[in-house]
């Protein structure tokens, strides 16, 4: 059996899949909407749907995490602004990018999307182009995002985690 200060160790996610092979998870209640957005990313990237915020967050905080969610607003029950609330309250899925994906396009919606973290903001209707080409981008952001964080935290010739991370798991355990 491993150490203590193995098993803190344990629980460093793994970097995000790359370009290819990445999980896009796709929110919004209407079957259409889903169905689409399945059909335009399904050759790139692995795709997951939910048709309701809840089942986002069930999906979100299950064993595999999405690589990126793409969140509509506007949604019975829990709508998308309190999904990415959750999500950011969480330490588990906290890093997770979204992008809003709605048809709510006024600037106090964008606005309020970005103040509850989202990385981007896409209008409906949208450019099928620009959708794939902002999804590559945040994939892209999150995977090298992940690699300094291991930089910054394993040895890059033992990948022993080192000093920092030590420091880091000391402050946690004794906070």
């Amino acid at each position: 059996p491993g150490s203590a200060f193995e098993s803190d160790f344990a629980s460093i996610d793994p970097l995000p899949a790359p370009p290819g092979t990445a999980t896009i998870l796709v929110v919004d209640d209407t079957p259409a909407n889903l169905s689409l957005m399945s059909k335009l990313l399904r050759d790139t990237y692995r795709v997951k749907v939910a048709n309701s915020g809840e089942r986002a967050l069930d999906i979100a905080q299950s064993g595999t995490p999405p690589d990126l969610i793409l969140l509509d607003i506007a949604m019975p029950g829990m709508d998308g602004y309190e999904v990415c609330r959750r999500l950011k309250g969480e330490a588990a899925t906290q890093d997770i990018p979204i992008i809003f994906l709605t048809a709510m396009a006024d600037v106090e919606n964008e606005s309020m999307g970005f103040a509850l973290g989202a990385v981007d903001y896409i209008s409906k209707p949208f450019n099928k182009t620009v959708v794939k080409s902002r999804i590559r981008v945040h994939i892209q952001l999150k995977r090298q995002s992940r690699l300094l964080e291991n930089l910054v935290f394993v040895d890059t010739v033992t990948d022993v985690p080192n000093r920092r991370a030590l420091d880091q798991v000391f402050e946690q355990e004794w906070a």
